[in-house]
């Protein structure tokens, strides 16, 4: 009985006081922060998307 009422005691004590702050962070999507420079340029990431799917399914699968 003395652990459980212990608990209860410093489940009260942390939940009423300010012992540990809450810290409160925004996400936003076009923060500049997390953005990362691409290094591929988009034209050449756009040929190699649209290639590469059409190259894989005009193969004839023989190694």
């Amino acid at each position: 009985m003395v652990i459980m009422a212990g608990t209860v005691l410093l489940a009260y004590y942390f939940e009423c006081t300010d012992t540990f702050g809450i810290h409160i962070q925004g996400f936003f999507c076009n923060d500049a922060d997390l953005m990362k420079p691409s290094f591929i340029p988009p034209l050449i990431l756009y040929c190699v998307v649209a290639a590469a799917p059409t190259a894989i399914v005009s193969s004839d699968g023989s190694i």
